[in-house]
């Protein structure tokens, strides 16, 4: 069974694979018809033709790099020290969002609330990993049907569930739905309670609450509002109410914007970058990769709102300013190379290069931070 279910999704995949080459292999042959005829009207239809046949071919092509993240992407239960990126990549998820709700603008906060909630399921608290940086998260809370006549049934709810935005539409979040869904049926749970778009949800079983005979707290029910049983009967029987959890409704507006302050920094180094200035972001994306030349084994982050290149320790950060760009290196390089620094500003652990001078010294900076990696050999 394993292999025929194997096979066959081999078999699609190469279909694809297929049907992409055909319409480049397409193009290509109505390029070599329409520039060698005479017929003036017969090119312009097969130029046409051609562009509507290499439109085909990107959009393939582009579909079948978004598919690759979330078959990518490892599945696992997050940990502390990913507290603060998941709430990075919650913030950055939400923050370009359509609106829809007075919840909005409150979702990182959301999240970092729930950790301390009785009825957070930690054992569904899973984050996306892609080349070893987590990309996405889901969050599960305990939640309760209640009937007018005293009836109680637990489910869950989901949610906040987060991708970040160069990696949504891509399979991410899907994933992260899937495993969670099939983690919380095995632990025994009942259903899952949502509000979410109603053309999306329905993929993964959600039907509307109101055929099951469930309403919000406040008896209402929506297209967005859906349901989902874990197993055959789950909610047989049950109707009523969705109570969640109060972490939901009590979100301070003013702690959430000082909390999207902080995350609003650069997660990484190629946000750090896009945000700079466009006259020097190329000076200094130019810094960065000869120090990635020399530090090969070195790991890019962000650290003292820095983009830091760590082995072991921080061993070098840069940072781009108004006239220059700064690289610390550290007391113990300045004091290494200050013979060849006397033309440039410095003060304990850093230097000051400006930008007109940057490519006479990017040799310079390449030793630097070679010298930085020995020093931790």
């Amino acid at each position: 069974m394993g292999f025929i279910i194997a096979y066959r999704m081999v078999y699609v995949y190469s279909s694809i694979i297929s049907l992409i080459i055909s319409c480049a292999d397409a193009g290509d042959v109505l390029l070599e018809a329409a520039l060698s005829s005479g017929d003036a009207e017969f090119k312009e239809a097969e130029m046409t033709n051609i562009t509507k046949t290499r439109v085909k071919f990107e959009a393939l092509m582009q579909a079948d790099e978004r598919s690759k993240a979330g078959y990518k992407a490892a599945l696992r239960l997050e940990k502390k020290s990913d507290w603060k990126v998941v709430e990075q990549i919650t913030y950055r998820a939400f923050k370009d969002a359509p609106p829809t709700g007075g919840d909005d603008g409150n979702e990182a906060l959301l999240a970092r609330n729930l950790r301390s909630r009785a009825a957070f399921v930690q054992e569904l608290d899973y984050v996306a990993e892609l080349d070893n940086s987590v990309i996405g998260n889901i969050m599960y809370t305990r939640s309760k049907v209640v009937s007018d006549d005293g009836g109680e049934w637990e489910t869950l709810t989901f949610g906040p569930i987060s991708v970040l935005p160069k990696y949504q539409r891509q399979g991410v979040g899907g994933a992260l739905i899937r495993k969670t869904l099939e983690v919380a049926r095995e632990l025994g749970y009942r259903a899952v309670l949502i509000y979410g778009h109603e053309s999306y949800y329905p993929r993964f079983g959600f039907k509307p609450a109101s055929e099951y005979g469930i309403t919000t707290a406040y008896g209402k029910n929506f297209p967005a509002f859906m349901a989902l049983p874990l197993y055959d009967g789950a909610l047989d029987g049950v109707g009523g109410r969705l109570i969640c959890d109060e972490a939901y409704a009590n979100l301070d507006k003013d702690e959430s914007e000082k909390l999207n302050a902080k995350l609003a920094g650069p997660m990484d180094v190629d946000e750090y970058i896009a945000a700079l200035p466009e006259h020097i972001r190329q000076d200094v994306q130019t810094v960065r990769q000869k120090i990635r030349m020399a530090l090969p084994e070195a790991t890019e982050k962000i650290s003292w709102d820095m983009p830091t290149f760590w082995k072991g320790r921080n061993l070098i950060h840069f940072a781009a300013h108004k006239n220059h760009l700064g690289i610390y290196p550290g007391a113990e390089a300045i004091a290494h190379f200050a013979p060849r620094l006397t033309m440039l500003k410095t003060s304990k652990g850093a230097i000051q290069l400006p930008y007109k001078l940057l490519s006479k010294h990017l040799p310079l900076i390449t030793e630097i931070a070679a010298w930085c990696a020995k020093t931790v050999e």
